[in-house]
């Protein structure tokens, strides 16, 4: 196990025995955990610091109402 990947899954798990209330004994079930989401990360190929951005594209106009223009909406 890589350096960086051994100190994310620590911190991880820390981090997750605090949101749990720092509850004795489940240490082993924390690093579980924490390995499952390193995993689970590494699988989909984001970035382990959070910051990969998916780049938007929005569509255009037209592509959300074809031939919509030139009609009005009427409240009732």
């Amino acid at each position: 196990m890589s350096n960086r990947r051994h100190e994310w899954i620590s911190k991880r798990a820390y981090a997750i025995w605090e949101e749990q209330g720092r509850p004795h004994g489940r240490d082993d079930e924390h690093w579980r955990q924490a390995v499952a989401e390193r995993d689970a990360l590494e699988r989909t190929k984001a970035s382990s610091d959070g910051r990969e951005v998916l780049k938007f594209r929005p569509r255009q106009p037209e592509a959300l109402c074809t031939g919509c223009l030139g009609r009005s909406a009427s409240v009732g």
